[in-house]
């Protein structure tokens, strides 16, 4: 089977000297726009995260560039075709990809297991035998379904935000060959001498560079492929996690510290903010009229329903309603809602009244409520 190439000739092209100016561009309409879906910082909202690993409708330039363009049917994803000049789209695009770190564009090839008995795993070896399947993980996450036979060819582009020197830590199950930009550096087989391991530190730069994981294992159990990619005295880049198609519960659950989150909730206007309190106590806030419409205490946001969906189904308030506490607060005039932001236990959402900055504060107030200040 041939392998899925995807272009990346026009992000290559965005991290040029000339093209600087249209990331920032970029960002300037995501921060006009996009931050409410997809939240402030890309981790999502009611839309999906824009930096985690799962790229449900594809993470490639190319469809990315498809999604801004003519949206994405059943979702609050509308076309911009018709919104924005081709050159604006486009810059919305390259700064989201330049926001990526880790693997993207992961291609899994399986193929016969016999074929490499007592041969070292290196890609010319594969280039000579047909493979047996050839999957795009939209998780983009290595993995075999349960007793599935077969070598594992890994392709992969890797994004990196910064240059230094990298190297990799891999789980010792089987055996393993990574290549990085066609160089071998990294062999471990668990059969073998470790001696003739080797785990070679690299140089690379911040942009995009092709990676190939070369793995096999027992195969009476489905397995996933383990590891990070470790920046010398830095970061620690996952090359493994679970798909979110999965089932797993999730759950937004109050901390130490304010947290605001943008989910789809049953009920509640798309654009609400869900403010979780130190305290347990949920405030739902509408960033269109400027009110507080309800209250919870005892809260937490159960987000498992949408995880099928990639955010595209509801997600759930756990709580017990705090009555009376629709509020009208905020604007006035000709507002708008700007921004919010986080202080400690409090909420800070900023709008524009009468022209002018306004800031209405959100506080725990004693174990079971809150209260609200207006700047």
């Amino acid at each position: 089977m041939q392998a899925f190439k995807p272009s990346l000739l026009s992000f290559l092209f965005a991290l040029s000297t000339p093209a600087y100016s249209k990331i920032d561009r970029g960002e300037v309409i995501y921060k006009q726009l996009c931050f409410n879906c997809h939240g402030v910082n890309l981790d999502g909202g009611i839309g999906p995260s824009l930096t985690d690993s799962y790229w449900k409708h594809g993470d490639t330039p190319e469809e990315v560039l498809k999604a801004i363009d003519k949206g994405n049917p059943g979702t609050e994803m509308i076309a911009y075709e018709l919104v924005f000049p081709k050159e604006d789209r486009e810059a919305l695009r390259d700064f989201i990809i330049s926001k990526q770190e880790g693997m993207r564009s992961v291609v899994r090839s399986v193929y016969p297991r016999e074929f490499f008995k007592g041969k070292r795993l290196e890609p010319k070896l594969f280039d000579s035998v047909e493979s047996s399947s050839q999957t795009r993980l939209p998780e983009n996450v290595y993995y075999m379904e349960k007793n599935a036979d077969g070598v594992l060819r890994g392709t992969s582009k890797l994004y990196l935000k910064d240059e230094g020197k990298y190297h990799f830590s891999i789980r010792p199950i089987g055996r393993t060959s990574i290549f990085v930009n066609g160089e071998e550096v990294h062999y471990s087989d668990a059969k073998t001498d470790k001696k003739t391991h080797f785990n070679k530190k690299i140089d690379l730069n911040a942009g995009v560079h092709d990676l190939e994981i070369l793995h096999e294992e027992k195969t009476t159990h489905g397995y996933k492929f383990f590891g990070y990619l470790q920046k010398v005295d830095g970061i620690r880049i996952p090359l493994s996690g679970r798909s979110l198609e999965g089932s797993v519960p999730k759950f937004i659950k109050p901390g130490p510290e304010a947290k605001v989150a943008r989910k789809w909730i049953v009920g509640l206007p798309p654009r609400a903010l869900l403010c979780l309190l130190p305290n347990k106590v949920l405030v739902a806030y509408d960033t269109e009229s400027g009110k507080v419409l309800q209250a919870w205490n005892s809260a937490e946001v159960n987000q498992t329903p949408s995880l099928p969906g990639r955010s595209q189904s509801p997600s759930e308030i756990k709580g017990t309603p705090i009555p009376g506490q629709e509020i009208p607060a905020g604007k006035k005039g000709d507002g708008r809602f700007l921004r919010y932001e986080t202080q400690g236990p409090k909420v800070l959402i900023t709008n524009i009244a009468d022209g002018k900055e306004e800031v209405l504060t959100i506080s725990p107030k004693g174990t079971d409520s809150f209260e609200y200040s207006v700047k």
